[in-house]
C-alpha cells in the first residue's frame, strides 16, 4: 500500500452517370456506411470531451508530440488542489478544483471565462456534450451547466459523496482513505449520461432534463469512471468487483471479483477506470493485478501480477499494440502487451503515480506525486524530459530530493510521532500540496499539455517556440 511509512429509408434515383462513376459512388457509399457502423460499434461518434479522451478511455490524442522539455505557456491559480483532470473542447479547458469550483479557461490565453461554485470539492473530471458541462461534486450533486456561460441547467442529487473508508493502520478503526482521490467522471451515449457515486450506485440520467432513467446498486462506493463498448457499460467499485451492465436498462450482464482483502483493507477495491477496445476491457485493481476481460462473456483473457505488489490505480491508455499505465508503490510507468499482458518495460517515475497517461503518436505524458510530469517515449520507455510544478520547485518540506526521489530519513522524522491515520493523512495532504503532486491526468492538443496540480495551479505547457 502506498504510505510514507515503510431502420434506413430507401430511395430510387434515376441518373445517366457512367458505370465507372456509379462504381466509385457505390464504393464511397459503402466506405461511409462501414465507417458509420464502426463508429456506432465503438460509441465514438458522440464523444465530445471527457476523461481519458473518449467513452472507451483510450487516452489517445491527435497532436504533435512534445519531445523537448516544455515551458509554461500559462497557468491559473485556484484556491485548492486540482485533482480533477481537464477536458478540452473548442479551445476551452474545463477542470474542477478542491476550492469547490469548476473552471472554464481559454486554452490559448489562459484567461478564466467563467467559474461555477458548488458546496464541495470537485474531484471528478467534467463531461462536455450537447452544450453542457457535467460533473460530480463532493456536495452530493451531479451538475449540468450551460457550456457557454456556466449557468446551471439542472442538477441531480445522489445519496452523498465521500471518501471510501478503510482500516486505520494504527488502531483498526475505519477512517477515510487518503489515497481515494477521485470521484467518478461521467460519459455520454445518445441522450444518456452515466456515472458512479459514493452511494454505491451507477446512474443513468437524461442529458436534457437530469431525470434518472435507471440506477444499479453495487456493494460499495464507486469512484471508478464508466466506459462503454456497444451496449455494455464497464465500471469498477470499491467492493473489489468489476461490473458489466446493459446501458439501455442497467441490467447486470456479469461481474468479476478481483482480490478482496477484508482483513486489513489494503488490497481492496477497484479505483482505476476501465479502458475498452474491440470487445476487450482492460483494468488494474488495488489487488496489485492488471486484467483483460472478454466484454461479452466476462471471461478473463489474461491477468498479470508482476507489478511489485503495487496497487494499480491508474487508468490505462490504449496504443496500437500496447497498454500504458502508472502504478502506486512500484513508482513506475508500464508498457503492457495487449494480447498477452506481458510487460514491455517499466519506467521509473520515482513516486506514487495515480495519474493516468495521455498518449499521442510517439509520446506518453503522466504525472507523479513528486510534482513532476514525465514525457516518455512510447517505443522504448525512455524519459525524454520532466517538468517540475511550481510546488515541486519550491518544496519546503524537502520530502523529495533534487532527483525526485523520496528522502526516507526526512519522512521518518515527519511520521515518527504519528499514531492515527487522520493525522497521517493530514501530513500526506501537506506534503502533496507543498510538493505540487500531480494526480490529475493530462490532455494534449496542438502540442500543448494541460493538467492540474496539488499546488493549486492549472498548467498549460509546451515546447513550441
Amino acid at each position: 500500500m502506498p504510505h510514507f511509512k515503510f431502420k434506413t429509408e430507401k430511395k430510387t434515383i434515376m441518373t445517366n452517370h457512367s458505370p465507372h462513376t456509379i462504381h466509385i459512388a457505390l464504393s464511397l457509399l459503402l466506405l461511409f456506411l462501414f465507417s458509420s457502423c464502426d463508429n456506432r460499434k465503438n460509441n465514438t461518434s458522440q464523444d465530445k470531451g471527457m476523461f481519458m479522451s473518449d467513452s472507451q478511455h483510450t487516452g489517445k490524442y491527435n497532436s504533435e508530440s512534445v519531445k523537448k522539455e516544455p515551458d509554461i505557456l500559462w497557468k491559473v491559480k485556484t484556491a485548492g488542489q486540482v485533482i480533477s483532470s481537464p477536458v478540452l473542447v473548442d479551445n476551452m479547458l474545463y477542470v474542477g478544483s478542491e476550492d469547490h469550483k469548476l473552471y472554464a479557461i481559454d486554452a490559448t490565453k489562459g484567461t478564466v471565462k467563467w467559474t461555477y461554485e458548488t458546496n464541495g470539492p470537485v474531484n471528478s473530471s467534467p463531461l462536455v456534450a450537447k452544450g453542457k458541462v457535467m460533473f460530480l461534486s463532493y456536495d452530493g450533486f451531479f451538475y449540468a451547466l450551460n457550456q457557454a456561460d456556466g449557468k446551471l441547467v439542472w442538477k441531480f442529487k445522489t445519496e452523498g459523496e465521500s471518501k471510501f473508508k478503510v482500516k486505520d493502520y494504527y488502531n483498526g478503526s475505519f477512517k477515510p482513505d487518503f489515497w481515494d482521490f477521485y470521484l467518478s467522471s461521467a460519459i455520454v451515449n445518445n441522450n444518456q449520461v452515466y456515472f458512479g457515486s459514493s452511494d454505491s450506485h451507477v446512474y443513468s440520467l437524461n442529458i436534457e432534463s437530469g431525470e434518472m432513467i435507471w440506477n444499479y446498486k453495487t456493494e460499495a462506493s464507486i469512484h471508478s469512471s464508466p466506459a462503454i463498448f456497444e451496449n455494455s457499460l464497464l465500471i469498477g467499485s470499491w467492493d473489489s468487483k468489476i461490473y458489466s451492465l446493459d446501458i439501455r436498462n442497467g441490467k447486470e450482464n456479469w461481474t468479476y471479483t478481483t482480490g478482496r482483502d477484508t482483513a486489513r483493507y489494503i488490497w481492496q477495491g477497484v479505483q482505476a477506470s476501465t479502458s475498452v477496445e474491440n470487445g476487450i476491457a482492460y483494468i488494474g485493481s488495488r489487488d496489485a493485478k492488471f486484467y483483460a476481460f472478454n466484454i461479452e462473456t466476462g471471461d478473463t483473457l489474461w491477468t498479470n501480477n508482476n507489478f511489485d505488489r503495487s496497487w494499480m490505480p491508474s487508468t490505462a491508455a490504449i496504443g496500437k499494440k500496447n497498454l500504458y499505465t502508472g502504478s502506486s508503490d512500484s513508482f513506475r510507468f508500464f508498457s503492457i502487451n495487449k494480447e498477452n499482458g506481458t510487460i514491455n518495460y517499466a519506467t521509473k517515475t520515482k513516486a506514487y503515480t495515480f495519474s493516468s497517461p495521455a498518449i499521442d503518436g510517439e509520446m506518453a505524458y503522466i504525472g507523479s506525486a513528486n510534482g513532476r510530469l514525465y514525457g516518455i517515449e512510447l517505443n522504448n520507455g525512455d524519459v525524454k524530459w520532466e517538468f517540475q510544478t511550481i510546488g515541486c520547485r519550491n518544496d519546503t518540506l524537502d520530502v523529495f530530493n533534487s532527483e525526485g526521489e523520496r528522502d526516507m530519513k526526512k519522512l521518518k522524522s515527519l511520521t515518527a510521532n504519528i499514531s492515527d491515520m487522520p493525522t497521517l493523512s493530514s501530513l500526506y495532504t501537506d506534503i502533496f500540496i507543498d510538493t505540487g503532486a500531480i494526480l490529475s491526468s493530462p490532455v494534449i492538443a496542438n502540442q500543448v499539455i494541460y493538467f492540474g496540480s496539488s499546488d493549486g495551479f492549472i498548467y498549460a505547457i509546451t515546447d513550441k517556440s
